[in-house]
């Protein structure tokens, strides 16, 4: 059932004849409006200039202009403001003009002699509500298409980061089965069971985000709260990417103050937002390139930390949909880095569960700047407990 649209809706009626744009005033008062709520122009150029400078909610539209004929003022409209509902007033009654309006986008066609006061209300009203509506289809349409690609994405992606490390365990632990190179004493053999190792952990690793996203989706993420030292978590994840930052030839610095509050959280969830942080910051650094990990108590009480690279930053128009599952700054079929596009939707996933929020901040060609901030309640006073512990037990 269609709801109908609020009288307070400003209405804008394009009629260049001073008795039409009268009567169509006085019609539109009868049927609710007030005359403030009500603009008119008497030409295109005027209607442009209100609806650039003013919008409105809905046009009623006179094709017969002095400086636009037919169906140019609904094009030129639609133009202006592409999502304004537009009804079409005629002076006449041509089914296959009316058909042809409508297929140009207006919301309906309305002939002169016949408009009521009931027929102007519903036509105003059931065009703005059809053009929320297709809106409405539009954007779930366009929703439907993006989450599809990016699980495609995802889908071509993951076949990649899944068959990689399989071929080296399998090929290496054949080349071990046939001792092609001699008993299994033999030292290049140490070297391929270390490959087979750091592939395992590599396919874990994949496997663990993957199972994360699903538990986060389904509400299953469960949080395992303790106290936690932030700079020894820091600390434990800088080791384990010291090897891949010399590699990738990125210089990896650590900026803390002196004294930072403990905090109240799952240590292992946090662990896995400042890896998934950092080694976002070094794949996506250039040689010579240099990450920064900070965390600091802010005046509000809250807690913050930030990873900062100089490294290729990410395109204005990536950013809204950078944190959603299976999404890589660059598409599967272009990038040149390796990744499963999981890691900031799992790192905005884990500051949520902890009540907090994900921040990003980025110039393309130049590096980004990836905040995450706990509430305030999550800090660990001297004297024990959160603050809200603490308030609880007096």
């Amino acid at each position: 059932m269609i709801e109908e649209a609020s009288t307070d809706a400003k209405v804008l009626v394009v009629e260049d004849n001073p008795g039409d744009a009268r009567l169509t005033r006085e019609l539109l008062i009868d049927a609710g409006w007030s005359n403030d709520t009500i603009a008119e122009a008497g030409t295109l150029a005027d209607a442009c200039q209100i609806l650039t400078r003013e919008g409105a909610d809905v046009v009623l539209l006179d094709l017969s202009l002095p400086d636009a004929s037919d169906l140019k003022g609904l094009t030129a409209l639609q133009q202006v403001q592409p999502t304004i509902p537009i009804v079409v007033l005629s002076g006449h009654d041509d089914e296959m003009h009316a058909l042809a309006a409508v297929q140009q986008g207006a919301q309906d066609y309305l002939v002169k002699t016949d408009i009521t006061v009931d027929t102007v209300r519903r036509a105003v009203h059931y065009a703005i509500e059809r053009k929320r509506l297709t809106h409405s289809l539009l954007e779930a349409k366009v929703n439907a298409e993006l989450a599809s690609r990016a699980k495609s994405e995802f889908l071509a992606n993951m076949s990649h980061e899944l068959r990689t490390p399989l071929n080296a365990i399998i090929g290496f632990a054949e080349v071990l089965e046939g001792q092609s190179k001699g008993e299994l004493g033999h030292p290049s053999y140490v070297d391929y069971v270390r490959d087979i190792h750091e592939s395992g952990r590599h396919l874990l690793a994949v496997i663990n985000s993957i199972l994360d996203v699903a538990k986060v989706e389904a509400g299953h993420m469960e949080l395992t709260e303790e106290p936690v030292e932030l700079p020894s978590v820091i600390a434990s994840v800088l080791r384990l990417l010291r090897n891949e930052a010399a590699q990738a030839e990125v210089e990896l610095e650590c900026d803390l103050p002196d004294a930072l509050p403990a905090i109240y959280a799952d240590r292992r969830l946090l662990r896995q937002i400042f890896f998934n942080l950092l080694s976002n910051a070094i794949k996506f650094s250039r040689v010579g390139g240099k990450v920064i990990v900070a965390a600091e108590v802010l005046p509000t009480g809250e807690i913050v930390g930030r990873v900062e690279d100089n490294g290729i930053g990410i395109a204005p128009e990536q950013l809204e949909h950078i944190t959603q599952p299976f999404v890589q700054a660059q598409s599967t079929f272009t990038r040149s880095y390796q990744g499963t596009g999981l890691g900031l939707s799992i790192v905005k996933s884990f500051a949520e569960l902890h009540g907090g929020r994900l921040d990003i901040a980025s110039v393309h060609g130049k590096g980004t700047t990836v905040s995450v901030t706990l509430p305030a309640n999550r800090l660990l006073h001297e004297e024990g407990g959160t603050a809200s512990q603490q308030a609880a037990a007096h």
